[in-house]
């Protein structure tokens, strides 16, 4: 009771200033190689995902975590199954504590526009030595939110995506089914408000995606894939998305398995020992066009600028500012280190 009161109290505080204003996601929110973030889910709790419009409340308060996923994004040097997936720049591993999955890594690439979902590749134990390897590659790229994004943006895409299943018993397939999709996929931004969760409460855009896809299920035999069935599904899922931290909510509505609530719990660069916010960085101005300013209470004496797929670009002892008007246009990492301690934030270069 005590903590839905702070809520409350924060909130009453929050409103007044953010209800009227509207936030724009764009590529400075978009995650980078080195980050964690730890994501609650919830596949218990009823909950309606609200209405559309402006100055919407979300009191996702009650939720009740019944797991966390941790999500890890890394390079692409070494993954399984990684050269399957051209134009892929970033892996995201997905970590449930399930011991059942053997592992879950989802391949994406950066455009001007935002991130695209270029595939999946999965490896699940069923039991003893049978495992389920699960491939799925699609083309094209799907885009995830094209940015810049605010509230009554929309657009449609259509995109293919290849699915194979292959069972396989100590190493030799034993059976396989193939699916083909073609989604025609359609984004809108229904909705901008206030997020309240049992961990944080954020200014928040509800972005709502309608899918249509038309399935075609086939079967290999005699070396070769056999149709055996096709359908058409429709379903909706809801995604909040807040700045800085990107992905805050989504909400997948599943009639027979059961809806589930997945929000944003916490997010750290791997290896970090403190977070910006510990050490008032700031770093101006962002977007930056020649010169990038760094103000912070510590001592540095590294400072590291990588490319959003995690290549080194600049580096040099630390100085409170950085030359940046040789680097391409698009979205940076600065690193900086203060000796076994490192921080990193993020920059546009125009």
């Amino acid at each position: 009771m005590k903590r839905k009161l702070h809520q409350l109290l924060a909130l009453s505080l929050f409103l007044p200033a953010v209800l009227s204003a509207q936030i724009t996601i764009t590529s400075d929110d978009l995650p980078t190689i080195g980050l964690q973030v730890i994501t609650a889910v919830d596949d218990v709790t009823q909950i309606s995902p609200g209405n559309p419009g402006l100055n919407q409340v979300w009191d996702f308060s009650n939720l009740l975590p019944t797991k966390y996923d941790t999500l890890l994004y890394l390079p692409m040097d070494g993954k399984p199954n990684a050269g399957a997936y051209p134009g892929a720049e970033m892996a995201i591993k997905h970590l449930n504590g399930d011991m059942q999955i053997d592992y879950d890594y989802e391949y994406v690439r950066y455009s001007p526009e935002g991130l695209r979902y270029v595939g999946d590749e999965d490896l699940v134990t069923i039991f003893g030595d049978y495992k389920m390897a699960i491939h799925i590659a699609t083309s094209p790229n799907p885009m995830q939110l094209k940015l810049p994004f605010t509230y009554g943006d929309t657009y449609t895409q259509n995109s293919v995506y290849d699915w194979t299943l292959a069972v396989r018993n100590a190493g030799v397939t034993t059976d396989s089914t193939r699916q083909i999709s073609h989604m025609t996929i359609t984004t809108l931004g229904d909705a901008s408000g206030i997020m309240m969760t049992p961990y944080e409460s954020f200014q928040a855009l509800r972005v709502k995606v309608d899918v249509v896809s038309q399935d075609s299920v086939f079967t290999w035999s005699n070396g070769a894939w056999v149709f055996s069935s096709a359908e058409v599904s429709e379903f909706s899922n809801y995604w909040w998305y807040t700045n800085d931290y990107y992905e805050v909510g989504y909400y997948n509505l599943d009639d027979v398995k059961g809806s589930t609530f997945k929000f944003f719990k916490s997010e750290t660069v791997v290896g970090n020992s403190y977070i910006a916010s510990d050490i008032g960085l700031k770093i101006y101005p962002n977007p930056a066009s020649s010169q990038l300013n760094i103000s912070a209470d510590a001592r540095f004496t590294y400072a590291e600028v990588l490319d959003a797929s995690g290549r080194v670009v600049l580096s040099s002892d630390y100085q409170p500012f950085i030359n940046v008007e040789s680097l391409n246009p698009g979205l940076y990492i600065l690193r900086l280190h203060e000796g076994n301690k490192v921080v990193s934030t993020r920059f546009v270069k125009q």
